[in-house]
C-alpha cells in the first residue's frame, strides 16, 4: 500500500496548504472540545500515512510542516490546558520513517508513537489503543487508502459512546488512473491486478457500474474517467456514512481553482454539531489557499519587475490590487449566496436554526462563507425587512426567523 509519497518534493503544493490548514484548525478544536468529558482528558490522533513529518522547500530551504509536525505542535500547545493529545504516526517507507521517528524523538513528546510499516499492519491496534479516548483518524494516502471494510469496521466497533471521527483524503486521481484500466483489453498486462486492487480498496466491484455508465461510454475514452471517479466518490462516501451512521462534509482539494480536483477531503462525523465549526475551519483554510496562490503570483510578478520594469504601475502592484479586488468579490458573493439561500428556505419553513440547518443557511457558499458572512447577510436581510434582527455573539445556536 502506498504511503504519502513525494507530495512535497516540489515547492509546497497549494493543495497541501488547504488540506493542512483544515487539519491544523480542526484537530485543535476536536481535541479541545472532546477532552472536557474524556477520561484523564486524553484524546487520540491516528495518522495512517504520516510521511516524513516535515519537508524542506527545495527553492527556499524553509522547512514546511507535514501532518505529524502539525499534530505534535498542537499536542504541545494543548498540554498547557492539561489535555493529553496522544499521537500515533504510521509510515511504510524506510527513509521517510527514519525522518519521522527522529522528528517524534526530538519533540520530547512521551505520548507520541511512530510505527514503521504499512497501515494495514497497525490500523486496528492503533484504534484499539485509543479505545476509551475520543479519536480523530486521519487517512491521507497519495494513492489508494486502506481497504474500505477494514476502515469502517474498526471505527464501528468503538460504538457511539466515545467520540470518533474520520478525516479521509480520497484520491480521485488514483481512482481515475486505476479505474480507466477497465476500458483496456482483458489481456492487458497488469489490468486484472489493478482492478482487483481497486475492488479491495473500495469494498467490492460496485464502482465498475460508474465507469461503465451508458452516458459516459458515449464520451471519448479520455473524458470518461473524471466524471466516473466523482460518481464513485459519491457512492463511496455514502457507503461510509451508512456503515458508521455518520454525516460527512466534503472539500475538493486541487492545485489551482481551474484544475480538476485531485482529492476529496471528507470529514465523517457522528454528531451534526461538529459541522458549524468545521465549516468555519474550511472557509479559513480556503482563504489561506487563495492567499498562497496569490503569493506565488506576487513572487513571479516581482521577479519580472526586477528584470523588465514597466512604466507606471508595477506588475507586483497590479497583482496585489487584483487579489484584493478578487477577495472582496468573493466576500460579496458569499454574503449574497447566504442571503439567497436564507430567503428561499424561510419562504418555505419560516425559520432556520443556524447550525442545525447550516446547509440551508449557506446554500452555494458552503466552504466559502463562515460566521462573519452569515452575520453580514443576516444584518442586511433584517435591514430589508426579511428577517428578525441579528443578535450579538456567536450565531451557532441562534435562529433566523422570517419577519
Amino acid at each position: 500500500m502506498p504511503s504519502n509519497d513525494s507530495f512535497f518534493q516540489d515547492p509546497k503544493k497549494a493543495a497541501a496548504v488547504l488540506k493542512h490548514g483544515i487539519l491544523r484548525r480542526y484537530l485543535a478544536k476536536f481535541a479541545g472540545a472532546t477532552a472536557t468529558t474524556a477520561p484523564g482528558r486524553r484524546v487520540a490522533f491516528i495518522d495512517g500515512f504520516a510521511g516524513e513529518g516535515e519537508y524542506r522547500h527545495l527553492l527556499t530551504g524553509v522547512t514546511e510542516a507535514g501532518s505529524p509536525r502539525i499534530a505534535l505542535t498542537i499536542a504541545q500547545d494543548l498540554r498547557a490546558r492539561d489535555i493529553n493529545l496522544e499521537c500515533t504516526f504510521i509510515e511504510k517507507r524506510p527513509e521517510a520513517f527514519e525522518q519521522l521517528e527522529a522528528l517524534v524523538q526530538s519533540s520530547g513528546d512521551r505520548f507520541a508513537l511512530a510505527l514503521r510499516g504499512d497501515i494495514g499492519d497497525h490500523y486496528e491496534d492503533a484504534v484499539g489503543r485509543a479505545a476509551h479516548a475520543p479519536t480523530l483518524v486521519f487517512l491521507d494516502p497519495f494513492g489508494r487508502s486502506l481497504d474500505h471494510d477494514r476502515t469502517v469496521a474498526a471505527l464501528a466497533a468503538r460504538g457511539d459512546t466515545v467520540p470518533t471521527e474520520l478525516l479521509l483524503n480520497f484520491s480521485l486521481q488514483a481512482v481515475r488512473r486505476m479505474g480507466a484500466r477497465l476500458y483496456e483489453s482483458e489481456e492487458a498486462q497488469g489490468r486484472a491486478a489493478t482492478l482487483a486492487n481497486l475492488d479491495s480498496w473500495l469494498g467490492g466491484e460496485w464502482w465498475q457500474e460508474e465507469f461503465l455508465n451508458e452516458k459516459l461510454l458515449e464520451l471519448p475514452r479520455e473524458q470518461r474517467a473524471h466524471p466516473a471517479a466523482l460518481a464513485v466518490w459519491e457512492r463511496y462516501a455514502s457507503r461510509v456514512r451508512d456503515a458508521l451512521g455518520y454525516h460527512s462534509y466534503d472539500v475538493e482539494i486541487r492545485r489551482k481553482p481551474t484544475d480538476k480536483p485531485l482529492f476529496m477531503l471528507a470529514l465523517f462525523f457522528p454528531r451534526i454539531n461538529a459541522l458549524y465549526s468545521y465549516n468555519d475551519h474550511v472557509s479559513l483554510a480556503a482563504q489561506d489557499w487563495r492567499r498562497f496562490l496569490a503569493e506565488m503570483e506576487f513572487a513571479e510578478a516581482e521577479a519580472l519587475d526586477e528584470t523588465d520594469p514597466l512604466l507606471g504601475e508595477s506588475r507586483l502592484a497590479e497583482a496585489k490590487r487584483r487579489f484584493a479586488d478578487d477577495e472582496e468579490a468573493t466576500k460579496r458573493q458569499a454574503i449574497d449566496d447566504v442571503k439567497d439561500s436564507v430567503t428561499l428556505h424561510l419562504s418555505k419553513l419560516g425559520y432556520l436554526h443556524v447550525s442545525k440547518n447550516l446547509d440551508k443557511v449557506l446554500g452555494a457558499a458552503v466552504g466559502i462563507a463562515r460566521e462573519t458572512h452569515i452575520r453580514a447577510a443576516w444584518k442586511e436581510l433584517a435591514a430589508e425587512g426579511v428577517t428578525n434582527g441579528c443578535p450579538k455573539g456567536s450565531l451557532e445556536k441562534q435562529t433566523i426567523w422570517r419577519a
